[in-house]
């Protein structure tokens, strides 16, 4: 018996996952997710039990499994768009938008309070974005009477709304708001219904006991919770997204590999 053995683990590491290309089961990159305050597995296995009865109380002599689970939780407090993504079930595009001008949008019955989304369609949910050239008018179709940037209503140009303060002159009537559209480039996650699937890496950095490094040849990741987006102020934690992780069978692979460090 070894009295002497304590191996004590600080568990520390790091979390990379590869996602498959495209209708197919082949890994890309390893992508790391980022720093995660928490990734645990979860080892499940269901059991058929035999017991004798034979005589007296029938007495337990045989269980086999039949049937086992890897399933793993992980959080992320890295709010990168490709972690997003995998929160929202959905890829990280591109948009790309060219210059345009001449837009005009009628905005009716204005009251205090409200803010409007230029070019807000369902074609383009988003709306408008880096807006230029604004004008805001009551739209008469004679002598239109413009109103006052800052005073009547508050522009921002970036994500494309303007907000009417309290006291505007617009308040009560109609606006309409004529404006040009600048040429840029965003990020944008449209959430969808597919979880991602891919390889998950793990790569332990332990201040205390032994490292090791860890392969799941085929994952899905999803949702798993509650995503904060917005926290108290005087709260002194940082926004988290979590995970689930679903390890499947690839194959003839086994469902995971563990490594520990190679030695001379």
């Amino acid at each position: 018996m070894d009295m002497q053995s304590r191996n004590l683990t600080l568990p520390r590491g790091s979390l990379l996952f590869a996602k498959y290309k495209p209708g197919t089961q082949i890994p890309g990159p390893f992508r790391e997710l980022g720093n995660c305050p928490e990734f645990t597995l979860t080892r499940e296995s269901e059991t058929l039990p035999h017991y004798s009865s034979r005589q007296g109380l029938r007495q337990l002599d045989e269980e086999i499994a039949i049937e086992s689970t890897l399933t793993g939780a992980v959080t992320t407090d890295d709010m990168k768009a490709e972690n997003v993504a995998y929160f929202f079930m959905g890829d990280v595009n591109t948009v790309t938008v060219t210059a345009s001008s001449n837009q005009t949008e009628t905005f009716e019955d204005v009251k205090a309070g409200d803010l409007f989304q230029l070019g807000f369609s369902d074609t383009n949910p988003s709306g408008a974005r880096k807006v230029t050239t604004v004008v805001v008018t009551d739209g008469a179709a004679t002598a239109p009477a413009t109103f006052a940037l800052d005073e009547d209503y508050i522009l921002d140009a970036d994500l494309g709304t303007v907000y009417i303060p309290v006291g505007s002159g617009a308040i009560g009537g109609d606006i309409e708001v004529a404006y040009g559209i600048a040429a840029s480039t965003r990020e944008q996650i449209a959430a969808g219904e597919t979880q991602v699937e891919g390889a998950l890496k793990f790569i332990s950095n332990n201040p205390v006991g032994p490292n090791g490094d860890t392969i799941f040849p085929r994952v899905r990741l999803s949702p798993n919770g509650d995503l904060n987006m917005i926290l108290d102020p005087e709260s002194s934690e940082w926004a988290q997204l979590p995970l689930s992780i679903s390890v499947m069978k690839k194959g003839n692979l086994a469902l995971a590999y563990r490594d520990g460090r190679p030695v001379a």
